[in-house]
Protein backbone atom coordinates (compact mmCIF):
# COMPACT_ATOMS: atom_id res chain seq x y z
CA UNK A 1 0.00 0.00 0.00
CA UNK A 2 1.05 3.73 -0.38
CA UNK A 3 1.01 5.52 2.53
CA UNK A 4 1.27 8.95 4.50
CA UNK A 5 5.39 8.91 4.97
CA UNK A 6 5.85 12.37 3.91
CA UNK A 7 7.20 14.49 7.48
CA UNK A 8 4.49 17.88 7.42
CA UNK A 9 3.21 16.87 4.19
CA UNK A 10 -0.10 19.16 5.23
CA UNK A 11 0.82 21.81 7.50
CA UNK A 12 -2.32 23.53 7.04
CA UNK A 13 -4.05 20.74 7.91
CA UNK A 14 -2.10 20.67 11.42
CA UNK A 15 -2.69 23.85 12.41
CA UNK A 16 -6.63 24.05 11.30
CA UNK A 17 -6.55 21.11 13.97
CA UNK A 18 -5.09 22.96 17.23
CA UNK A 19 -7.79 24.36 19.61
CA UNK A 20 -6.20 27.84 21.59
CA UNK A 21 -6.36 28.64 24.03
CA UNK A 22 -5.69 32.19 23.24
CA UNK A 23 -8.31 31.80 20.83
CA UNK A 24 -7.92 35.79 19.09
CA UNK A 25 -4.10 35.28 18.66
CA UNK A 26 -3.39 32.11 17.73
CA UNK A 27 -6.67 32.56 15.00
CA UNK A 28 -5.02 35.85 13.31
CA UNK A 29 -1.38 33.64 13.20
CA UNK A 30 -4.03 31.01 11.15
CA UNK A 31 -5.62 33.60 9.18
CA UNK A 32 -2.12 34.69 8.19
CA UNK A 33 -0.90 31.24 7.74
CA UNK A 34 -3.26 30.21 5.09
CA UNK A 35 -2.99 33.58 3.29
CA UNK A 36 0.98 32.96 3.09
CA UNK A 37 2.43 35.33 5.35
CA UNK A 38 4.11 33.21 7.48
CA UNK A 39 6.17 35.93 9.34
CA UNK A 40 2.66 37.58 10.50
CA UNK A 41 2.12 34.05 11.88
CA UNK A 42 5.02 33.59 13.39
CA UNK A 43 4.25 37.37 15.19
CA UNK A 44 1.22 36.17 16.20
CA UNK A 45 2.16 32.66 17.70
CA UNK A 46 6.09 33.21 19.36
CA UNK A 47 4.82 35.15 22.28
CA UNK A 48 1.57 32.79 22.81
CA UNK A 49 4.40 29.40 22.52
CA UNK A 50 6.48 31.54 25.04
CA UNK A 51 3.81 31.66 27.35
CA UNK A 52 3.17 28.31 27.19
CA UNK A 53 0.56 27.50 24.98
CA UNK A 54 0.86 24.16 23.40
CA UNK A 55 -1.38 24.56 20.39
CA UNK A 56 0.86 27.82 19.46
CA UNK A 57 4.16 25.68 20.18
CA UNK A 58 2.71 22.83 18.26
CA UNK A 59 2.01 25.13 15.00
CA UNK A 60 5.60 27.26 15.56
CA UNK A 61 6.84 23.88 15.25
CA UNK A 62 5.26 23.41 11.73
CA UNK A 63 6.77 26.84 10.98
CA UNK A 64 10.59 25.81 11.84
CA UNK A 65 10.47 22.16 10.50
CA UNK A 66 9.60 23.44 6.81
CA UNK A 67 11.11 26.54 7.09
CA UNK A 68 8.43 29.14 6.78
CA UNK A 69 8.62 32.71 7.52
CA UNK A 70 11.59 31.33 9.48
CA UNK A 71 14.74 29.36 8.62
CA UNK A 72 14.37 25.73 8.73
CA UNK A 73 15.52 24.86 12.27
CA UNK A 74 14.49 20.53 12.93
CA UNK A 75 16.32 21.24 16.55
CA UNK A 76 14.14 23.87 17.33
CA UNK A 77 10.95 22.17 15.81
CA UNK A 78 11.50 19.20 17.66
CA UNK A 79 11.92 21.44 20.79
CA UNK A 80 8.59 22.97 19.86
CA UNK A 81 6.70 19.72 19.12
CA UNK A 82 8.16 18.55 22.49
CA UNK A 83 6.84 20.91 25.07
CA UNK A 84 3.59 21.16 23.01
CA UNK A 85 3.59 16.95 23.21
CA UNK A 86 4.33 17.10 27.05
CA UNK A 87 1.33 18.87 27.58
CA UNK A 88 -0.76 16.56 25.89
CA UNK A 89 -1.39 18.02 22.22
CA UNK A 90 -2.03 15.13 20.36
CA UNK A 91 -0.66 16.78 16.79
CA UNK A 92 2.23 17.47 18.74
CA UNK A 93 2.35 13.69 19.87
CA UNK A 94 2.53 12.74 16.06
CA UNK A 95 5.00 15.24 14.87
CA UNK A 96 7.24 13.67 17.54
CA UNK A 97 6.80 10.55 16.43
CA UNK A 98 7.71 10.97 12.99
CA UNK A 99 10.77 12.88 13.63
CA UNK A 100 12.11 10.16 15.99
CA UNK A 101 11.17 7.87 12.97
CA UNK A 102 13.12 9.81 10.31
CA UNK A 103 15.93 11.03 12.85
CA UNK A 104 14.82 14.68 12.11
CA UNK A 105 16.18 17.02 14.33
CA UNK A 106 16.74 14.19 16.66
CA UNK A 107 19.03 10.96 16.82
CA UNK A 108 16.47 8.40 15.25
CA UNK A 109 15.06 6.01 17.63
CA UNK A 110 12.34 4.02 16.88
CA UNK A 111 11.31 3.06 20.52
CA UNK A 112 10.41 6.76 20.72
CA UNK A 113 8.68 6.60 17.01
CA UNK A 114 6.51 4.03 18.43
CA UNK A 115 5.62 5.39 21.46
CA UNK A 116 4.46 8.61 20.49
CA UNK A 117 2.43 7.48 17.57
CA UNK A 118 0.62 4.91 19.61
CA UNK A 119 0.00 8.07 22.02
CA UNK A 120 -1.15 10.28 18.85
CA UNK A 121 -3.17 7.56 17.99
CA UNK A 122 -5.15 6.27 21.54
CA UNK A 123 -5.95 9.89 22.14
CA UNK A 124 -7.50 10.13 18.51
CA UNK A 125 -5.48 11.79 16.57
CA UNK A 126 -6.17 10.81 13.21
CA UNK A 127 -2.76 11.32 11.94
CA UNK A 128 -1.69 8.98 14.40
CA UNK A 129 -3.92 6.32 13.99
CA UNK A 130 -3.72 6.77 10.48
CA UNK A 131 0.09 6.14 10.91
CA UNK A 132 -0.13 3.69 13.50
CA UNK A 133 -2.23 1.37 10.93
CA UNK A 134 0.34 1.90 8.50
CA UNK A 135 3.36 0.54 11.21
CA UNK A 136 0.62 -2.46 11.36
CA UNK A 137 0.61 -2.78 8.10
CA UNK A 138 4.15 -3.27 7.74
CA UNK A 139 5.12 -4.51 10.94
CA UNK A 140 7.32 -1.60 11.69
CA UNK A 141 7.75 -1.91 15.88
CA UNK A 142 4.95 -3.41 16.02
CA UNK A 143 3.33 -7.49 14.72
CA UNK A 144 2.07 -7.03 11.31
CA UNK A 145 -1.05 -7.49 11.11
CA UNK A 146 -3.69 -6.50 8.72
CA UNK A 147 -6.58 -5.99 11.04
CA UNK A 148 -5.38 -4.26 13.05
CA UNK A 149 -4.24 -1.81 10.54
CA UNK A 150 -7.46 -1.69 8.96
CA UNK A 151 -9.00 -0.57 12.45
CA UNK A 152 -7.24 2.34 12.70
CA UNK A 153 -7.43 3.78 9.36
CA UNK A 154 -11.20 3.38 9.65
CA UNK A 155 -10.73 5.72 12.78
CA UNK A 156 -8.58 8.35 11.10
CA UNK A 157 -11.01 8.22 7.85
CA UNK A 158 -14.01 8.46 9.91
CA UNK A 159 -12.27 11.54 10.98
CA UNK A 160 -11.66 13.15 7.42
CA UNK A 161 -7.94 11.89 7.10
CA UNK A 162 -7.57 11.39 3.23
CA UNK A 163 -4.51 9.56 3.70
CA UNK A 164 -6.41 6.99 5.87
CA UNK A 165 -9.43 6.94 3.33
CA UNK A 166 -6.96 6.11 0.48
CA UNK A 167 -5.18 3.40 3.14
CA UNK A 168 -8.86 2.20 3.71
CA UNK A 169 -9.70 1.62 0.25
CA UNK A 170 -6.65 -0.29 -0.73
CA UNK A 171 -7.75 -2.31 1.96
CA UNK A 172 -10.91 -3.43 0.98
CA UNK A 173 -9.54 -3.20 -2.85
CA UNK A 174 -6.89 -6.58 -1.97
CA UNK A 175 -8.72 -7.71 1.07
CA UNK A 176 -6.39 -6.68 3.62
CA UNK A 177 -7.79 -7.12 7.02
CA UNK A 178 -10.70 -6.71 5.90
CA UNK A 179 -13.20 -8.93 3.51
CA UNK A 180 -12.51 -7.66 0.12
CA UNK A 181 -15.61 -5.46 -1.06
CA UNK A 182 -14.61 -3.24 -4.30
CA UNK A 183 -17.90 -0.86 -3.49
CA UNK A 184 -16.39 0.16 -0.15
CA UNK A 185 -13.25 0.59 -1.96
CA UNK A 186 -15.02 2.88 -4.59
CA UNK A 187 -16.52 4.78 -1.69
CA UNK A 188 -13.11 5.56 0.02
CA UNK A 189 -11.42 5.97 -2.94
CA UNK A 190 -13.55 9.01 -3.71
CA UNK A 191 -13.87 10.32 -0.99
CA UNK A 192 -10.03 10.03 -0.73
CA UNK A 193 -9.90 11.80 -3.80
CA UNK A 194 -12.51 14.74 -2.76
CA UNK A 195 -10.60 15.71 0.08
CA UNK A 196 -7.14 15.81 -1.91
CA UNK A 197 -5.22 12.53 -1.97
CA UNK A 198 -3.28 12.77 -5.00
CA UNK A 199 -3.12 9.02 -5.86
CA UNK A 200 -6.82 8.57 -5.48
CA UNK A 201 -8.20 9.45 -8.23
CA UNK A 202 -6.25 7.58 -10.53
CA UNK A 203 -6.51 4.40 -8.05
CA UNK A 204 -10.55 4.91 -8.35
CA UNK A 205 -10.46 5.25 -12.32
CA UNK A 206 -8.38 1.97 -12.39
CA UNK A 207 -10.64 0.17 -10.09
CA UNK A 208 -13.83 1.28 -12.32
CA UNK A 209 -11.92 0.24 -15.73
CA UNK A 210 -10.89 -3.09 -14.35
CA UNK A 211 -14.44 -3.83 -12.93
CA UNK A 212 -15.50 -2.77 -16.39
CA UNK A 213 -13.38 -5.64 -18.34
Amino acid sequence: MSRKLGFLATGAAVLLMSVPSFASDVAAGLKAFKSGDYSAAYKEWKPLADKGDANAQCNLGVLYAKGLGVQKDPGEAFRLFNLAAQQGNTQAEFQLGVMYAKGYGVAQNYGQALMWTQKAAEAGDPDGENRLGWLYDEGYGVPKDAKQAAYYYKLAAAKGNPDAAFNLAQAYEKGNGVKKDLEEARKWYALAAKQGNPKAQASLDLLVQTAKK
